[in-house]
């Protein structure tokens, strides 16, 4: 992006460059916009003579791309103010929702992720053969949404071809309480996966909004347009930010045989959650004050929405992690009807 004559850009305090470069990048140039818009005593570009009237009557502002030296020596008549008048005192409230959004590190999010999803009887490798029985002795209405897939029921059934009566219906009623009670457990962990990756998406795709409408408003700056009136439009796009709350994901796929990566997952995500992007324009106006006010507004709801996302996704969480539980729940002791959310032990079953 274009910056002002003579100005770096300024690295902003608080958005990481380390996990957040792009948005790290647009928010320097667009500092160095803001610096200098802020500064008109800095350098003789744009800045607002605002004329003295009579008292109680409000000041009449002239805005211009230059410094104008005749009405700088008019000092008792003309008084020089940025042309961002209002937002001098806090320059930091353009960069506060970037910086509230930045800093999640994909690779420390990433190791979690990956051994959330190091399942075993729900999981296994192209190598192995698949149990055509998978899913067998559980229910539809409590079927996890990742099945059994590894072969352990088959393997225990032929360990146990010598088993005779009682001890056979013991050990048969241990392997599917123990195989059911462990697939609802993985779950479990795959449930908080997806979350991660949720969570993940949303400071991803908040980053990516922000970032939009950073280089929209520097772009703005750089082309204003001083004597044409309204000037031009930046659509931007932005996308409901809640949405990725309720979003389907998977976190095995390959026949649920293969982990996801977690960026591949946060791909999935924030592709689906694209179709849901609206439009937040930042206008071109002859006051050059409000395109930024309208991207303070679209930033600031950003802001808002990622909260908001965040509180929703821990309640999302919350509800499947205690209805993965209720749905583990198996009889501690066969026929009693006492049932119990422990693992199962072999003892119980002799």
């Amino acid at each position: 992006m274009p910056l002002p004559p003579g100005r770096s850009p300024l690295p902003v305090a608080g958005i990481n460059a380390q996990t957040d470069p792009e948005l790290a990048e647009a928010a320097a140039e667009l500092n160095a916009w803001i610096d200098y818009l802020t500064r008109p005593e800095s350098h003789d570009g744009p800045r607002i003579y605002r004329e003295r009237g009579p008292a109680g009557q409000p000041p009449i502002d002239s805005e211009v791309p230059r410094r104008l030296p005749h009405l700088d020596e008019q000092t008792g008549q003309y008084e020089v103010v940025p042309i961002l008048d209002g937002f001098q005192a806090d320059p930091g409230q353009f960069f506060r929702p970037a910086q509230a959004v930045s800093g999640i590190s994909e690779s420390l999010l990433g190791s979690t992720f990956m051994k959330l999803t190091e399942g075993c009887l729900t999981w296994t490798n192209a190598e192995r053969q698949l149990d055509d029985s998978r899913g067998r002795e559980i229910g539809l209405e409590n079927a996890p949404r990742y099945p059994e897939v590894h072969p352990a029921r088959a393997d225990w059934m032929q360990m146990r071809k010598d088993f005779h009566g009682a001890l056979d219906n013991a050990a048969h009623e241990y392997e599917g309480d123990f195989i059911t009670y462990q697939v609802h457990t993985e779950n479990g962990f795959y449930a908080v996966a997806e979350h991660i990756a949720k969570y993940q998406a949303i400071f991803a795709q908040a980053g990516k909004d922000i970032t939009s409408l950073m280089k929209a408003l520097t772009e703005t700056f750089a082309k204003h347009n001083w004597y044409g009136g309204t000037g031009f439009t930046i659509d931007v796009k932005s996308v409901i930010i809640t949405g990725l709350v309720a979003a389907v994901t998977t976190v095995i796929s390959g026949g649920i045989t293969v982990a996801k990566a977690l960026a591949s997952v946060v791909t999935e995500l924030t592709g689906e959650a694209g179709k849901t992007a609206q439009s937040k324009p930042i206008q071109d106006h002859y006051r050059l004050r409000e395109p930024a006010k309208q991207y303070l507004d679209a930033v600031t709801k950003i802001e808002r929405d990622t909260a908001e996302a965040v509180k929703q996704l821990y309640e999302s969480l919350r509800v499947q992690i205690d209805r993965i539980r209720e749905m583990r729940q198996y009889e501690a002791k066969p026929r009693t009807g006492t049932k119990t959310q422990l693992a199962p032990h072999y003892r119980d079953y002799l």
